[in-house]
């Protein structure tokens, strides 16, 4: 997870998943990049034999990616033999997956027990650089390598194959029965669109992570040469995922270490407490102070904050707090100074900007919107962990927090989407979330709709300011922001969405009210991992520009979030009022993707439908079937949104 992070982190969303997740959910259509890493292969034959299997095949054949490490190397290619004759460890037999046509043998150094280090050891390898030539120098990356090893495979005679590169090969000829000299390392294996790449070794293992201290490195150069090799295994690595079509992290010729340097894993920074008027942040403020008591530290359910006054006598002192003993979760510092903090303090977000743009976009509400207070207190830091769980995990915190509030961030480290997903958290992205109280006694305003109202909210913020009523925002159903463009030269173009943005509603209930916490994440400047409002304003420039009218300006974060927070309160008033009927549901509808669209549905005899519009009580899609008897169908989706609208659980109304 820390090399993928490093290297791809900045284009994918890094996470795990489970046997169950590769069998039965729908996550081909949008991974970049299958993992099966190192461990035991017995346990994904168990698994992922069957149907697990003939998902990842057909996704790769499909153009799908896969890196298989050691066992998940093992467990790729068509056979494996694994200390054969050894009756304790003998693991040998066919496998399913068949990516390497031939056979994968280990292991190929002596000394390997299961669940210990004894034997591990730097093995050098040496690389193809002929085969890695246009992803890399060799300045960057020597012709050899150490590369941690602990029991993994040799793939025999793997350039006899056709469909096989050999990427690096063992520094050694102790393997038998080979007819090659030094076997395959690592290899890359086409089958049919797509590509997996098995290595032996373990590229991915970062030094730092190895317990220096472990008896069985004793006596042994493995850390020292480990070390020693760290920004060489990186670019090995590096160079691969580029060569397998990934957006991989930049590197600086001839000076890895600095490269890689600027990608770190991303260490949280404080949160500073923010707020249009004294009054307003007082009372956040010692609503807090009286939580934390004569410690200052507020322990809640998931987090742990710990409060630092800053006055003129009491200046921030970064250094001062030493309580970030986990590494997973560490104690959040919340700065508290009714003064905004330096612009130093928060590069990527000006402050003294937002509240200065909320204030004119509020001045231009009905009556000046005196009484809009969305937006009014913020808490934003450079880097966290994830704005949603601190505020949605976190119940005595969140029981504090007034009705409007907003938690936002440069990065997050663990950012939450739906289901198993969540958002990549890239510099140019908005990243935000926001407590709402909703009285349950609106019965005419049921709480899902919510998730509508934040959505087209946004795409209305910047559709209906002057001049930018053409840039291609749209609404995907449940709570996806999708931008729709056309691609391709004049004469063949075809229609393109490409998500942008994406919605979270997480609800608590006490007192007669909903607490909810509003995730939004969305591209604004930034061109990855798919593309971004300015990028769309771009294109709507050059439109104008052939036609002798004036660029439109790029748009900020900071004037983005002013402007969705005012016309979200002014639909939630809307909403609190008539419910989601008249101009908020024609609206939406204008805004969306589906209206007549047709769909099959997998789960009920991949039956035809056209989708009507939502139901006014759960928000669920209206359909009708296209042929006789014409039954109509209500479908909601299955907690997963990888797809366009496919994977929806139906259910006949006649």
């Amino acid at each position: 997870m820390s090399t993928l992070k490093t290297l791809l982190g900045h284009a994918y969303d890094i996470m795990t998943v489970d046997a169950k997740t590769l069998i039965d959910d729908p996550w081909m259509e949008t991974c970049s990049l299958l993992v099966i890493p190192g461990g035991r292969d017995l346990p994904y034959c168990r698994d992922l034999n069957g149907k697990g299997n003939e998902r990842i095949k057909e996704y790769v054949a499909q153009g799908g990616r896969y890196w298989g490490i050691c066992a998940g190397a093992y467990y790729a290619s068509t056979s494996i033999e694994f200390e054969k004759g050894k009756a304790d460890m003998e693991v040998c037999g066919e496998r399913q997956l068949a990516f390497f046509p031939g056979q994968c043998r280990g292991t190929i150094f002596p000394g390997f027990v299961y669940n210990s280090e004894r034997g591990a050891r730097a093995a050098l390898v040496d690389i193809n650089l002929q085969a890695l030539a246009s992803m890399t120098t060799r300045e960057d990356l020597p012709p050899q390598v150490d590369m941690y090893y602990n029991g993994g495979g040799a793939f025999i005679d793997a350039s006899q194959y056709p469909n096989v590169e050999v990427l690096a090969r063992y520094n050694t000829t102790e393997l038998e029965s080979s007819t090659e000299q030094r076997p395959a390392a690592a290899i890359q294996c086409s089958f049919g669109r797509g590509t997996a790449f098995l290595v032996g070794i373990h590229p991915e293992y970062d030094v730092t992570k190895l317990d220096s201290s472990n008896p069985d490195y004793a006596g042994t150069n493995m850390i020292a040469a480990l070390t020693k090799a760290e920004p060489y295994r990186k670019e090995f690595l590096r160079t691969v995922f580029a060569r397998m079509g990934l957006k991989v992290a930049a590197t600086t010729r001839g000076h890895q270490e600095q490269a890689f340097a600027d990608n770190p894993l991303l260490s949280i920074t404080p949160l500073y407490l923010t707020a249009s008027s004294p009054e307003l942040y007082s009372r956040i403020a010692d609503s807090w102070k009286d939580l934390s008591g004569s410690e200052m530290i507020i322990k809640d359910t998931n987090d742990t904050f710990y409060l630092q006054q800053v006055t003129s006598s009491l200046p921030l002192d970064l250094s001062k707090l030493t309580l970030d003993a986990d590494e997973e979760n560490p104690v959040k510092r919340i700065v508290l100074n009714q003064e905004l903090p330096d612009v130093s303090l928060t590069p990527n977000f000006s402050l003294r900007d937002y509240y200065s743009h909320l204030i004119e976009r509020r001045k231009a509400e009905f009556a000046g919107g005196k009484w809009f207070n969305f937006g009014s207190s913020v808490l934003y830091a450079e880097i966290v962990t994830s704005t949603q769980t601190m505020l949605d995990k976190n119940f005595k915190f969140s029981q504090t927090l007034p009705s409007g509030f907003v938690c936002s961030a440069a990065h997050q480290v663990a950012g939450r989407g739906r289901g198993r997903n969540s958002w990549v958290s890239i510099v140019g992205a908005l990243q935000f979330s926001l407590v709402l109280r909703h009285p349950t006694h609106l019965s005419h305003a049921p709480v899902v709709f919510i998730q509508y109202l934040i959505s087209l909210a946004f795409v209305e913020a910047i559709r209906s300011k002057p001049g930018y009523e053409n840039i291609p925002l749209r609404l995907k159903w449940p709570n996806d922001i999708y931008a729709e463009s056309t691609e391709g030269q004049a004469g063949q173009e075809t229609k393109a969405l490409r998500k942008i943005g994406g919605v979270l509603v997480n609800s608590s209930y006490l007192n007669g009210e909903f607490l909810l916490v509003i995730g939004c994440g969305t591209n604004i400047s930034n061109p990855l991992p798919t593309t971004s409002v300015n990028a769309l304003i771009q294109r709507e420039n050059k439109k104008l520009i052939s036609k002798g009218q004036p660029a439109l300006p790029l748009l900020t974060r900071e004037q983005v979030l002013a402007d969705l927070l005012v016309t979200f309160e002014r639909m939630y008033d809307q909403f609190c009022e008539a419910g989601f009927a008249g101009e908020l549901e024609s609206l939406y509808y204008k805004r969306w993707l589906h209206s007549g669209a047709i769909v099959r549905l997998k789960s009920l005899n991949d039956v035809q439908v056209r989708i009507e519009g939502i139901t006014s009580d759960y928000g669920l899609l209206k359909t009708v079937a296209i042929d006789p008897p014409l039954d109509r169908y209500t479908l909601q989706p299955d907690g997963n949104s990888f797809d366009m609208l496919k994977g929806l659980i139906g259910r006949k109304e006649s």
